[in-house]
């Protein structure tokens, strides 16, 4: 007779994970034609029409780094801590009938979710670079790499207690989801992803430090290229209190909302 082998609760939940990060990434990538390629080229597209319009407007040059490098450290993060957060504020429609399984909690669809969405970018930011750098000849060369990978740490961390607040804020408000995206088109403008901050006035930049979101873009630049200007209003600490901040008030509400979720 075999026997029986337990699992703790953490192997049950790096199962139920994987399982369900296999299963987010067969519905992204066949739910439609090409939804594979297209997944891929979406972003690409955007980096790349930015990268045109720039190009027609200001010019090919900008101090300390490069255009197209400019614009590929900060649309691309921007994207991907975008597409974390909303996509995590989707997780509850989209894995409703699941949550009849007891093994399956509402935060296990929400780190599903972040891998599967930081898989897809990293692998465009690795295949943007390598082009740009092998065919476009371009120093991608990180200067400060310890620090540079910190920075994503901490906008991933952001990016993933903002989208577990969105999502339990959906779950009592669905009217919300309209207004949380529509928020994230001056975001994408105040961030400083398409366009350098450190020219504004010291009054302007102070109100625009504020976003910790221009914080982390600009801090990726900065310990990506020695030369890249540097303004004082930009330090890691604001960001790393705002994702410390959302993370904590997140997973409150995942304790206080859990069961309504997974009922509603």
């Amino acid at each position: 007779m075999a026997a029986i082998i337990r699992r703790d609760s953490l192997a049950i939940s790096r199962a139920v994970v994987f399982a369900m990060v296999l299963r987010e990434m067969q519905v992204r990538f066949s739910s439609r034609r090409l939804g594979g390629v297209w997944t891929l080229l979406e972003p690409i597209l955007h980096l790349v029409l930015m990268m045109v319009v720039y190009a027609y407007v200001r010019g090919k040059s900008l101090p300390g780094m490069e255009l197209p490098v400019f614009l590929l450290f900060g649309v691309l993060p921007f994207l991907t801590f975008k597409n974390i957060s909303l996509n995590m504020m989707e997780a509850l429609e989209a894995n409703r009938a699941l949550f009849a399984y007891r093994q399956i909690q509402v935060i296990d669809a929400w780190a599903a979710r972040f891998v599967v969405h930081f898989c897809i970018s990293a692998s465009v930011l690795l295949l943007v670079g390598l082009v740009m750098a092998f065919w476009g000849g371009y120093d991608l060369s990180i200067h400060a790499p310890l620090e540079w990978g910190l920075t994503w740490l901490v906008g991933l961390a952001l990016a993933f207690g903002l989208g577990m607040i969105y999502c339990a804020l959906a779950e009592v408000m669905p009217e919300s989801k309209s207004i949380i995206r529509l928020a994230y088109f001056p975001l994408y403008l105040l961030s400083g992803a398409i366009f350098p901050v450190w020219h504004l006035p010291a009054q302007v930049l102070d109100w625009m430090a504020l976003n910790p979101w221009l914080h982390v873009i600009e801090l990726l630049r900065i310990d990506a290229s020695a030369t890249y200007p540097r303004i004082a209003q930009v330090n890691l600490v604001y960001p790393s209190v705002w994702a410390c901040a959302t993370l904590f008030i997140g997973l409150g509400l995942y304790r206080a909302r859990r069961l309504h979720m997974m009922a509603a």
